[in-house]
């Protein structure tokens, strides 16, 4: 690969990464000033973490059709339209008069994200080899990290000093120079194939996806258990469905790849554990320890920045240690930062140290468990491994958080109903209990994991 043409594609990474960048960043700017959209608009914390539940809800709703757009549509046109709809959400948040039209704008703003993020890791698996996959994608893992790393910050600087609409303003610069650079440097990755979109699949796997995150938000009731189980069938529907079309909407046969199956669970566990925390620290730290937003930023600051500087290098690594030697001691090493919240008791100190910990075992699997699952693939199957992988990702992310926000209330009720004096540090640490199982269900996916460097040619 000459200079030239990696100069370009590093410049396409990054212009399609600050997309993502602006999506995690408005997720953890208004997890911590959740506060005070709760007091501006009367609104619940249920309510509130809809804000983020529901843009990974739509966001994972939308992915499913990235194969179609990813074959169908013009690479260059499809990111300026991302970017377009990002950017009319990102303004309807600033000047938002009401909780619906806040919510609303967010949901335009999955909308953009949905056609760039799949965009992203496609043009990566397009354009790079298998061993130079890692480090493309710890790029993009460098700046989702700074983007999880100032967004508590400035979320709680903004919202002390400015209020929380700067948030929204303050993405509106960085989204015109990523409009400038990928328009600049993005070349088109089709490959003149015919396909056709199957309108009914989508809608099946809409509903199924709806039913599913919905269902979480009410399980502690007897509707979100249908609704649950309603999900439950549309996927069968859709499975059933893919297997018998001429062009699926997601080629479900990818499946049979027991390296890209186990792949899925070790992104998808940290990820939900990543964003139930991105949820449950802030309201501990402000509602729990009685902090002020800005204080309560920094708690998350040190262990979100390590974590970003480890990600370029953890997905250097990778190609050179393969996958175990990574994936194995990130899952313990976030398992016994879990045990540690769990049993030690609350301050700012003791969370602060825990989820430092944490982090660093996150940026030992992110970016190695998602490059080894796309690797399990062969080439043809780029598109459908893309839209599996971040979908599920995506929706793990929302299911974290809105079960997380289930087990807050419940625990916080209980602690009530027994005359215990702060609710919310109890009912939080039933929510990191929720964590400790998801990170051991993904430290037994790890187990089982080889390294896929060489399947490129499957």
């Amino acid at each position: 690969m000459s200079n030239s043409f990696s100069a370009r594609l590093i410049i396409t990474v990054i212009s399609l990464a600050a997309l993502t960048f602006m999506g995690i960043f408005s997720e953890t700017s208004l997890s911590i000033v959740s506060p005070h959209l709760m007091e501006e608009f009367n609104v619940s914390a249920v309510a509130v973490q809809w804000l983020i539940s529901g843009f990974l809800l739509l966001l994972a709703v939308s992915i499913p059709l990235s194969p179609f757009l990813v074959k169908t549509i013009s690479t260059k046109l499809l990111f300026k339209f991302a970017v377009i709809i990002f950017t009319t959400g990102t303004i309807m948040g600033a000047f938002a008069s009401n909780f619906t039209m806040l919510l609303l704008g967010r949901l335009i703003m999955a909308v953009g994200t949905g056609c760039s993020l799949p965009l992203l890791t496609n043009i990566v698996l397009e354009e790079a080899t298998p061993y130079q996959r890692g480090t493309l994608l710890g790029i993009v893992g460098l700046v989702v990290n700074v983007a999880l790393t100032l967004g508590p910050v400035l979320g709680g600087l903004i919202a002390e000093y400015f209020g929380w609409r700067w948030v929204f303003i303050f993405m509106l610069p960085i989204l015109v120079i990523s409009f400038i650079m990928g328009s600049a440097a993005i070349k088109d990755i089709r490959k003149g194939e015919v396909y056709h979109l199957d309108v009914k699949s989508f809608f099946i796997s809409s509903a199924g996806l709806v039913s599913f995150i919905m269902g979480l938000s009410y399980l502690s009731t007897e509707y979100g258990v249908l609704l649950i189980c309603i999900s439950f069938v549309f996927l069968g529907i859709f499975i059933l469905l893919q297997l018998k079309i001429k062009y699926p909407l997601i080629n479900i046969r990818i499946l049979k790849y027991k390296m890209f199956i186990l792949g899925l669970i070790t992104v998808c566990m940290p990820m939900a554990s990543i964003l139930a925390l991105a949820f449950l620290i802030p309201i501990l730290a402000q509602m729990g320890l009685g902090e002020n937003a800005v204080k309560a930023s920094f708690i998350l600051l040190p262990g979100t920045l390590f974590s970003g500087i480890l990600a370029p290098i953890m997905g250097e690594k990778y190609s050179k240690t393969g996958v175990r030697w990574l994936l194995i001691p990130g899952f313990i090493i976030m398992s016994l930062a879990m045990i540690f919240l769990v049993f030690v008791d609350t301050t700012f100190i003791t969370i602060l140290i825990g989820y430092i910990c944490f982090m660093t075992g996150a940026a030992f699997c992110q970016i190695p468990a998602q490059t080894n699952a796309l690797n399990a693939l062969p080439q043809a199957y780029n598109a459908d491994g893309t839209a599996i992988l971040n979908t599920l990702h995506q929706t793990s992310g929302a299911a974290g958080t809105a079960f997380a926000s289930v087990i807050l209330s419940y625990g916080a009720k209980k602690a009530y109903n027994a005359g215990i004096d702060n609710i919310y540090i109890y009912g939080v640490n039933y929510g990191f209990m929720l964590c400790l199982v998801f990170v051991l269900i993904g430290l037994f996916a790890a187990l089982q994991l080889k390294t896929t460097l060489e399947k490129e040619n499957i």
